[in-house]
């Protein structure tokens, strides 16, 4: 992560194209790291205080991504990282720097309701926000729901996912 801390910082007084370029590059792939992986309890309060650093500082170019990148980190450090790597088109997504899509969710009663699926998105954040749309903004509330996941195209393989 270093390296990458060092990439997306050293561009920042320098304005030419190419260097803009390979600092956004630096940006996305700072946000696929922190996804996926921790880093070391001792790297830990350094990196999140660098990325609280970009986020704080108005002329930073960067902020929203490092905003981003910290989020990743921190539920990274919650939950554990991404266990599946990204299929060849979320990556290329990533790389473009769309880093959400629009996932359909089934739900009772016939209902759909797509939500916005970040990369670093768990089954907590889909309960908690399908809780608040009805209403419920009592973290006890968010155990009463889960979520069953179906895959393979609907062939009724599926799990549970509850909190």
């Amino acid at each position: 992560m270093k390296f990458i801390a060092r990439s997306s910082s050293r561009s920042r007084t320098t304005r030419a194209p190419r260097c803009e370029d390979s600092c956004q590059k630096g940006w996305r792939l700072l946000y696929i790291v922190t996804a996926y992986y921790k880093c070391s309890e001792v790297l830990r309060p350094y990196v999140l205080g660098y990325l609280q650093e970009i986020c704080r500082d108005p002329g930073t170019r960067f902020q929203g991504i490092a905003k981003a990148c910290e989020q990743n980190l921190r539920k990274t450090f919650q939950f554990g990282g991404r266990r599946e790597f990204p299929s060849s088109l979320e990556l290329k997504a990533m790389v473009a720097g769309r880093s959400a899509k629009r996932q359909l969710f089934l739900l009772p009663g016939g209902m759909e309701r797509h939500l916005k699926i970040k990369t670093c998105s768990v089954a907590l954040d889909v309960i908690e926000e399908i809780c608040y749309e009805m209403g419920l903004h009592r973290p006890e509330a968010f155990d009463e729901y889960v979520i069953f996941a179906v895959t393979n195209r609907g062939r009724c393989q599926g799990r549970y996912v509850s909190f």
